[in-house]
């Protein structure tokens, strides 16, 4: 695709990243499509997930949009609910988990700007032993274990 031309993404369309705990990821608009702008994805994660790091993006801003479900946001020592309808800004630098402590799924996308940094995930699941390298690669600095349950 290019990034001069209008782009329409059906549902259920988009690059689907294998992923190790459940949860599902599709890309659907990527550094290509936005010319760096940003890029969405969209996301979601089985009744009881909870298996992503505190970590921050040290080049980026990441926003999610609550489509169904709850999600449940960790940062600066706060624990906030997302539920369907929600928009959450996690600034460039700060240190953030994501959990699914509801009793259903949740759905939401992420929007990530510069779109560049968004690349880690796919590299992640081309080489998931080579996780250090790529997270450094991406700007993506692992702080500490995802949250107690």
């Amino acid at each position: 695709m290019s990034g001069d031309a209008v782009v329409v993404v059906p549902p259920g369309a988009g690059e689907v990243v294998p992923r190790r705990f459940g949860e599902r990821t599709v890309v659907k608009a990527a550094e290509a499509e936005t010319r760096g702008a940003y890029a969405v994805r969209e996301n979601s994660a089985p009744a009881g997930f909870g298996h992503v790091p505190f970590h921050r993006h040290r080049e980026a801003e990441e926003a999610f949009y609550v489509l169904e479900g709850e999600l449940t946001v960790f940062t600066e020592g706060r624990t906030l609910a997302a539920p369907a309808g929600s928009f959450v800004l996690i600034p460039r630098g700060a240190v953030h988990s994501l959990a699914n402590r509801g009793a259903v799924p949740v759905r939401w996308l992420t929007l990530i700007s510069p779109a560049w940094v968004s690349g880690w995930i796919q590299a992640e699941a081309a080489d998931p032993d080579d996780r250090a390298a790529i997270y450094l690669r991406y700007g993506l600095e692992i702080v500490g274990p995802p949250p107690a349950p």
